[in-house]
């Protein structure tokens, strides 16, 4: 019984293992790999402009637009990040609802108009040199833990250097155990050994008297038998 609860508990052990490794595979890919290849940004949320869509804590993924794109690829409805000042190195992230289209003096063709879906007032209008991303999938809570862990970093480490410690001394002490198989013998079972040993042992005799030459009672010997000289009388 101790026997099957061990293999059990491993078995639940690599399970839960293998899923949180999948689980941290997964959350590097999506807020690390995929912003890098679309050429956007992985950003934490700060204010509730844009509840219930996403929250204060939230991480939010964004991928580039290129300025030349912007008139063509964004439209009405779509959720852009753009600076709201050249001077203002603050991203904000609002839906587009509605676009301005004509000549301008920057040279573009149009301009977004944005606003946050709490807010009740529209944005000023945004010009496709102040966007930087569109909105793509969000991650709730995670940039309250991502923002603590970059302000704590010590901390952090500190605790990642104990696990591994902790790891090691554990794989260390734990005793090592030898698999012990216990095989059931059955009357029948001892029966046969026994009568193989005998019939091996019959076999073993038999060799051996052939070699020298002794017949068996009931038989003839295995090997050629030996020849009688009478002494000659006088």
């Amino acid at each position: 019984m101790l026997r099957r609860r061990d293999v059990a508990w491993r078995i639940v052990g690599a399970a839960v293992t293998f899923a949180v490794s999948i689980a941290l595979v997964a959350v590097v890919v999506l807020l690390s790999v995929i912003p890098r290849v679309t050429g956007g940004a992985s950003l934490t949320v700060l204010t509730g402009s844009m509840e219930p869509t996403f929250s204060p804590g939230d991480v939010i993924v964004v991928r580039g637009v290129s300025e030349d794109d912007v008139c063509t690829d964004v439209g009405i409805g779509d959720i852009v990040t753009y600076f709201p000042r050249p001077e203002d190195p603050a991203l904000v992230t609002h839906r587009v609802v509605g676009v301005t289209v004509g000549a301008f003096d920057d040279g573009t063709s149009c301009r977004l108009v944005t606003q946050g879906d709490d807010n009740t007032a529209a944005d000023d209008p945004v010009s496709p040199a102040q966007v930087r991303g569109r909105f793509l999938y969000r991650f709730p809570r995670v940039g309250l833990a991502r923002q603590w862990a970059l302000q704590n970093t010590d901390v952090v480490l500190a605790a990642l250097a104990a696990w591994v410690v902790v790891a090691l001394v554990w794989s260390g002490l734990r005793p090592s155990r030898t698999r012990v198989v216990v095989q059931t013998q059955t009357a029948h079972d001892a029966d046969l050994l026994r009568e193989s040993g005998l019939a091996a042992r019959e076999r073993r005799v038999a060799l051996r008297e052939a070699e020298l030459g002794i017949a068996r009672p009931g038989g003839r010997s295995g090997g050629r038998p030996a020849e009688h000289v009478l002494p000659e009388r006088p």
